[in-house]
C-alpha cells in the first residue's frame, strides 16, 4: 500500500487532506511541523510528502524539501501555497526539485488525486528496479548530435532515461539554433515507439485562427473553408509521437485546450461531437523561459508542469567551446559525403581557433550554415581565416595579457606552450573552458597539456 506523510500546522486542512487520500487507499501519516516530518522521513520509508508552503514553525517548507532530497532525493514533494505564494512555489518546482504544486485552500479533489497518482507513478519508476543512477541506465549514440562536453554527455546520459523508462511527456528547452528538433528525433527513435509516426509542427510559425484545426481536425462544414474532414496533428500521430516546436508561442486559450488533451488524452474536432482517444508521446520544445512567462501569466503553470515531468536542457554553443572542432569536423565530413565530386577541404588551426572563440548566437544552426556556404563557394583546399566571415575574423583575436619574454639564451617550444597555457589559466581563475577559448583549442587538447605539463586548475584559484 502506498504511504503518503503530509505535513501542514493547519489541523483541519491536515485531517481534511488525511480522510481523501485514505479513501483512496493510501497509508496516510500526519504531522504538524518541519521537524517532526524530517524524524519521520528518517525512521520510516514514504513514497510521497505532501507539505504546506509556510508553516508557524522557523522551518519552512522550503527548508523541508531541502533536507527531504538530501536524505531521499527520489521522494516526490508536493507543496500547497497560497495564491501569494504561487512565484516561490513554480521557482521550487523548477530549480529545487519538487514535483508539482497544489494551491490553497484544495477546492479541486480531483487535482489532489491526479497529482498525488502521478507522484506516485514517478516514485515506482524508482522502486521497480529502475533506480536514477548512470550505472543502470543504458547509453544512447546518436551521431547527428555531436558533443564530448560534461553538459553534452549529461544530456545523453538523461535522454537515456527518458527512453529507458517510457515517459509520455517531455521538455525540451535551449536556444534558437541548439538543435531541439534533433534532440525529438532521436527520443522518437530510440524509444519504443520508433516504429509508430513521429508527427512535428512549429506552433510559433502557424496563425492563431488555424492551430487548433491543425492540432485537432475538424469536421466537414465545420467553418467556410472546411470542405471536407481534415484529422488534426494528434489524430495522425495516434500511438506514435508528437513533438510540438515553439510550445510557448500558443495562446492561453489554446493552453487550456491542449491541457485537456493531455490529461484526458482524448480530442474533438472542430465541428464534431464525439471524443477520440488519443495515444501519443509528446514531445514540446520552446526557446522561451517558461518559469518566466508562468509569473508573467502567459502561460498556464498546470500546463507547464504537465509538460515538465521530464526537462531536457540543450546548452548554448558558447558554453561548450570543447564541443566546437568536433562539430566543425564533423560538418565538413558531412559536407564531403554529400558533395563527393568536390576536393575535400581541411580546416586551418587559425581558423578554428577563430570559430571557438566566436559566441556562436545562432548556436549549431548558425555554424553549420556558416560551414555549409564557405564549403559550397570555396575553391581552395582548406577553410583559413580569410574565408571566414568579418564578423568571426574580427573576435579571433581578443586582447589579452598574456605576455612572455623570451630570454636571450632561447627557449623551448615546449616551455612557451606551458607558460601560455598557466597564463590562460591564471587569467580564467583556473576555469578550463575559458582558458581553453583563451588559446583558442578544445578543452580537451588544453586538458591533455594540462596533463603533459603536471599543472592542475586548483592551482590557479584566486590567481585572476
Amino acid at each position: 500500500m502506498p504511504s503518503i506523510l503530509i505535513v501542514d500546522d493547519d489541523k483541519a486542512q491536515l485531517t481534511i487532506l488525511q480522510r481523501i487520500l485514505q479513501r483512496e487507499g493510501y497509508d496516510v501519516d500526519t504531522v504538524e511541523d518541519s521537524t517532526s516530518a524530517l524524524a519521520k522521513i528518517k525512521e520510516q520509508m514514504f513514497d510521497v510528502v505532501i507539505s504546506d508552503m509556510w508553516m508557524s514553525s522557523r522551518f519552512e517548507g522550503r527548508d523541508l524539501l531541502r533536507e527531504i532530497k538530501k536524505i531521499d532525493p527520489a521522494l516526490p514533494v508536493l507543496i500547497i501555497t497560497a495564491y501569494a505564494e504561487l512565484d516561490d512555489a513554480v521557482n521550487l518546482v523548477a530549480h529545487e526539485g519538487a514535483f508539482y504544486y497544489l494551491e490553497k485552500p484544495i477546492d479541486d479533489i480531483e487535482v489532489l488525486k491526479r497529482e498525488v497518482h502521478r507522484a506516485l507513478q514517478t516514485r515506482g519508476a524508482f522502486a521497480e528496479g529502475e533506480p536514477d543512477s548512470d550505472e543502470t541506465t543504458p547509453e544512447i549514440e546518436v551521431d547527428y548530435i555531436v558533443g564530448e562536453s560534461d553538459k553534452m554527455q549529461q544530456l545523453f546520459k538523461n535522454m537515456s532515461r527518458v527512453i529507458h523508462r517510457g515517459v509520455r511527456q517531455v521538455l525540451i528547452t535551449g536556444e534558437t539554433g541548439s538543435g531541439k528538433s534533433l534532440v525529438a528525433r532521436a527520443l522518437h527513435e530510440f524509444g519504443n515507439r520508433k516504429d509508430k509516426p513521429f508527427v512535428s509542427i512549429n506552433c510559433g510559425a502557424i496563425a492563431e485562427t488555424l492551430i487548433e484545426s491543425e492540432l485537432f481536425g475538424h469536421e466537414k462544414g465545420a467553418f467556410t473553408d472546411a470542405v471536407q474532414q481534415k484529422k488534426g496533428i494528434f489524430e495522425i500521430a495516434d500511438t506514435g509521437t508528437l513533438f510540438l516546436d515553439e510550445i510557448g508561442d500558443i495562446s492561453v486559450q489554446m493552453q487550456s485546450t491542449l491541457l485537456h488533451v493531455l490529461e484526458k488524452h482524448e480530442i474533438r474536432r472542430i465541428g464534431g461531437s464525439q471524443s477520440i482517444n488519443v495515444d501519443v508521446c509528446v514531445i514540446a520544445a520552446t526557446n522561451k523561459n517558461l518559469v518566466q512567462a508562468v509569473k508573467d501569466g502567459t502561460f498556464r503553470s498546470d500546463l507547464y508542469f504537465r509538460l515538465n515531468v521530464i526537462p531536457l536542457h540543450l546548452p548554448p554553443l558558447r558554453e561548450r567551446v570543447e564541443d566546437i572542432p568536433i562539430l566543425v569536423n564533423y560538418l565538413i565530413q558531412k559536407f564531403s559525403d554529400e558533395y563527393v565530386d568536390a576536393e575535400p577541404k581541411q580546416v586551418s588551426q587559425r581558423a578554428m581557433s577563430a570559430l571557438c572563440r566566436y559566441d556562436w548566437p545562432g548556436n549549431v544552426r548558425q555554424l553549420e550554415n556558416y560551414l555549409h556556404r564557405i564549403y559550397v563557394l570555396s575553391e581552395a583546399p582548406s577553410i583559413d581565416l580569410d574565408q571566414l566571415p568579418p564578423e568571426i575574423i574580427d573576435t579571433s583575436l581578443p586582447t589579452t595579457d598574456l605576455e612572455i619574454d623570451i630570454p636571450e639564451s632561447g627557449v623551448s617550444l615546449e616551455e612557451i606552450i606551458k607558460e601560455y597555457v598557466s597564463a590562460a589559466l591564471a587569467k580564467s581563475n583556473g576555469t578550463q573552458t575559458k582558458a581553453a577559448k583563451l588559446l583558442g583549442i578544445s578543452r580537451r587538447q588544453l586538458q591533455h597539456r594540462m596533463q603533459s605539463y603536471g599543472l592542475q586548475s586548483q592551482d590557479f584559484k584566486g590567481e585572476e
